[in-house]
């Protein structure tokens, strides 16, 4: 326990227990009026702190025992209220049966919160009055007294866990004031009650408990409304709505906020394979896992489906992805198997005009990422493509097209156990008018959504086949590989594919992983179709999807290629991303399938792979992608003699 905690507990019970000591010596000796009240009043205290109206989500709770408290400080005193809720608190904690230092601390937090609670009264009501002269001087002086009762309570309660967390305690207090206040405010129009019927006749108190269960059932349905626009209910989160609101107060106050989304990569596979009551078993252990990484100050909701958020200080904002990924790394056990939870993150920072606009950013880049296929990606304002845009580059995309704006660049693909080349990857580019050579992500996006991939598809395959045939009457044979995307896995494209085979091109064709699985029998019916047309076969990006082993080796495959995420940072070390390296190498060797490491930028990563096993590499490192022109004189440079460079093996159990 911190330093910090100690020194509060001991400070609180210390104080508490003085408070106690001089209630009880105040009391020595003198008379009790109205006994049959008082036991009265204990009684529904006690029945009333048995029985809070808690709030889902977290730890907020209301009791009408502070009710008959405040009537029990109005017709007994402070001395006598401090007595009989700590006697009655302790009681109903030994019934709950909690540690025995929370049992202690909460006697001493309620000894002092009444003690300070009934000195304001008494300040403001004067002396003690006979119970049939109490009258509105004495109501009114609840009020000040109910707020310093309320305030101090709720300090001493949110004191020990914020200092546990770490947390800022004023922020942490001005987050529960609206809640203390409003709950204050209805139990003290209670008391009043709860006195004018004690003094008409003691026996009628319990008569009260109808109305208190009325007014408990109808607070807790309001408190609950109020909840679940604050919290969602599958997962204790908090809301979008909740989201908002605390994020423009964050905008508004100093300091850089940021906001991270969350989407978790291939949820939808959990709920179409085991079904939504797994999805939800799954979205709530993801909840609690963020949940219990955030730091200190930091909130975390569930803005709808798989989607979450995180707000945090903008200087944080990627150790927030470093460490929910880190939270997301084991397995969520549902229904006997072992899910793999994974997840693509935006982040995006103050200044913004608003919360919306932040998350919009924040939504912005999430998108980005998925579309390099990255971990995360902090919005940049050359982003902000808005609908309109989008809308009016599509034709512009369109006409491309046909207009031979479209170009190829080729990066090859080294043999790690020759040297030699072992193919290109073909990769397109827009060379757009006024904007010079814009990369894939900027616009194949855009074509998926807009259905302009299949032409754009059809116009790579011809152009890589054609480059391919000008290279062979040079006399040199390539292998080139070309990217398929989910929409374009059709029927369709077996049908071109084959023309350009007959014509005597040789090519692989690279699909994702989660382009295989979009849309699972659908996939996997066209590509034994391209199969068994002679085509080799590559799953891209392996190990960033949700496939199962399983299905993976159903697929008509030759080649995994690793994806760039866990090479490029290096393979020095017994790291984790060496040992998903080596685990997935030895996997392709027992599939019989050839292994390709992307993102190779240093000789020593190289030298790791070839240690390794893996068959071929590709990156910056071994060469960038290249325009057509410049392959014949690269592999020249590598040292190899045109026309010598063998075609791959179309074996499935080739190297």
């Amino acid at each position: 326990m911190p330093r910090s905690v100690r020194a509060l507990l001991l400070v609180v019970i210390a104080a508490g227990a003085a408070v106690v000591v001089a209630c009880a010596l105040a009391l020595a000796g003198e008379p009790i009026a109205d006994r049959w009240l008082l036991a009265v009043l204990a009684a529904g205290i006690l029945i009333a702190e048995l029985k809070p109206v808690r709030l889902p989500g977290g730890a907020e709770e209301m009791s009408f025992s502070t009710s008959f408290s405040f009537a029990l400080l109005v017709t007994h005193g402070t001395s006598v209220t401090v007595l009989v809720t700590v006697a009655c608190m302790v009681a109903a904690d030994a019934i709950r049966r909690p540690a025995l230092v929370k049992v202690v601390y909460n006697a001493a937090q309620y000894a002092v919160s009444w003690a300070l609670a009934g000195a304001v009264y008494r300040a403001f009501a004067g002396s003690p009055a006979p119970l049939s002269d109490v009258g509105l001087a004495e109501f009114a002086a609840l009020v000040p007294a109910g707020l310093a009762y309320g305030l101090v309570n709720s300090a001493l309660a949110q004191l020990p866990p914020a200092l546990l967390r770490g947390a800022p305690v004023l922020a942490e207090m001005r987050r529960e004031l609206g809640f203390v206040l409003g709950t204050t405010i209805l139990l003290l129009a209670l008391a009043p009650i709860v006195v004018v019927v004690g003094a008409r006749d003691p026996w009628l108190v319990p008569l009260l408990g109808v109305l208190l269960i009325g007014i408990q059932l109808g607070s807790r349905a309001a408190l609950l409304n109020e909840a679940h626009a604050r919290v969602d209910p599958l997962t204790g989160a908090y809301s979008r709505q909740e989201l908002e609101r605390i994020l423009a107060r964050r905008l508004a106050g100093p300091g850089d906020a940021a906001v991270v989304v969350v989407d978790l990569a291939g949820f939808a596979d959990v709920n179409d394979a085991l079904g939504h009551h797994a999805g939800d078993s799954v979205l709530r252990a993801v909840a609690q896992r963020l949940v219990k990484a955030a730091g200190h100050g930091e909130l975390v909701a569930r803005t709808g489906g798989d989607a979450f958020a995180i707000v945090c200080d903008a200087g944080r904002a990627e150790a927030v992805v470093g460490g929910l990924e880190a939270a997301l790394e084991p397995p969520i056990a549902v229904g006997g198997l072992e899910i793999d939870v994974r997840a693509v993150a935006g982040i995006a920072c103050a200044p913004a005009e608003s919360a919306g606009a932040l998350l919009r950013e924040a939504d912005v880049a999430l998108r980005a990422a998925k579309a390099r296929r990255v971990r995360w990606v902090r919005f940049d304002p050359a982003m902000s493509v808005d609908a309109a845009d989008r809308l009016a580059l599509a034709p512009e995309l369109r006409r491309a097209i046909g207009a031979d704006e479209l170009v190829l660049h080729y990066q090859p693909k080294l043999d790690l156990r020759t040297g030699r080349l072992a193919g290109v990857e073909a990769l397109v580019r827009w060379d757009r008018p006024g904007h010079g050579l814009m990369p894939p992500d900027a616009f194949i996006g855009l074509a998926e959504h807009t259905g302009l991939i299949r032409p754009l598809t059809s116009w790579v395959l011809q152009a890589a086949a054609a480059e391919q045939a000008r290279w062979a009457r040079d006399g040199l044979l390539v292998t080139v590989a070309v990217n398929l995307s989910a929409r374009a896995l059709h029927m369709g494209v077996v049908e071109e594919v084959a023309g350009l085979l007959a014509r005597g091109a040789d090519l692989e064709l690279e699909v994702t992983e989660s382009a295989a699985m979009h849309d699972p029998e659908d996939s996997l019916a066209v590509l034994e179709r391209l199969a068994a047309l002679g085509v080799r076969l590559s799953v891209d990006d392996f190990g960033t999807g949700h496939s199962s082993l399983a299905y993976v080796a159903r697929l008509p495959v030759v080649e995994l290629k690793i994806d760039r995420t866990f090479v490029v940072a290096g393979l020095d070390g017994e790291t984790a991303n060496r040992s998903i390296v080596a685990t997935t190498i030895e996997l392709g060797r027992r599939l019989g399938l050839r292994v390709v490491a992307e993102g190779v930028e240093d000789d020593a990563t190289l030298a790791s792979l070839r240690a390794l096993g893996c068959d071929h590499a590709q990156g910056y490192g071994i060469a960038r992608p290249m325009p057509a022109a410049a392959v014949p004189g690269w592999v020249a440079a590598l040292g190899q003699s045109a026309g010598t460079i063998s075609r791959s093996s179309t074996s499935k159990n080739s190297a």
